[in-house]
């Protein structure tokens, strides 16, 4: 279990994302969680700071999309769908809702009672293929970082 973590300002959660191993992120599960909901809610918040901040929501997305549990699929549909932040809206990628595969989300929506969300993710699995799940999860980890695992966010 990981030590506990400064997450008070976007600069601390940067350098605890840096933290992260991208090979094994499920170590630090519960902490992805708070900085996800901490991003969310500082992008959509008065104060939404410089700009340099901006796509650490989305680093952290991708986190847990690696780390696939189906329970993160409310939080991570909740900022691409039910968000009052305009760049959050179209630039969280839906594929990232999908890190437990797209059967098995769709099935534990389903089973968790989250109907609204299983029809209009089933509707959106069926038009939206394109980059397929697969392929978009590669391009974001090279987006992020270097072949051997190395973060390209500067420090803040």
């Amino acid at each position: 279990m990981p030590e506990s973590v400064d997450l008070s300002s976007s600069a601390a959660r940067r350098e605890a994302l840096r933290r992260v191993d991208v090979g094994c992120p499920r170590p630090h599960h519960a902490m992805l969680r708070e900085i996800f909901d901490l991003e969310r809610s500082w992008r959509e918040g008065p104060d939404s700071g410089d700009s340099d901040e901006y796509e650490q929501i989305y680093l952290t997305a991708f986190l847990l999309f690696l780390i696939g549990d189906p329970a993160d699929s409310c939080r991570l549909y909740a900022a691409k769908f039910r968000t009052g932040d305009m760049d959050l809206g179209t630039g969280f990628d839906a594929q990232a809702i999908f890190g437990a595969g797209r059967h098995e989300t769709l099935q534990w929506l389903a089973e968790n009672g989250f109907t609204e969300e299983h029809t209009h993710l089933s509707e959106w699995l069926s038009h939206a293929e394109d980059p397929t799940i697969e392929d978009w999860a590669r391009q974001v980890r090279d987006y992020f970082y270097l072949p051997g695992g190395v973060l390209l966010m500067e420090e803040l």
